[in-house]
């Protein structure tokens, strides 16, 4: 099974954890963020350089 990672707190995301996968709005890539970082808003930076809350 391939590790999932949060985007923001870069921490290992467990399969039964909630968490959200989206594409980067500029470059496509899967984003993942963890049920902490969506909650508290804190930010995420993509590879390509795109930040978002």
């Amino acid at each position: 099974m391939k590790k999932i990672e949060c985007t923001s707190c870069k921490q290992e995301i467990s399969p039964v954890e909630n968490y959200v996968k989206f594409p980067c709005p500029e470059c496509e890539k899967t984003l993942y963020r963890c049920q902490k970082c969506r909650t508290f808003g804190h930010l995420y930076k993509c590879e390509c350089g795109f930040k978002g809350p």
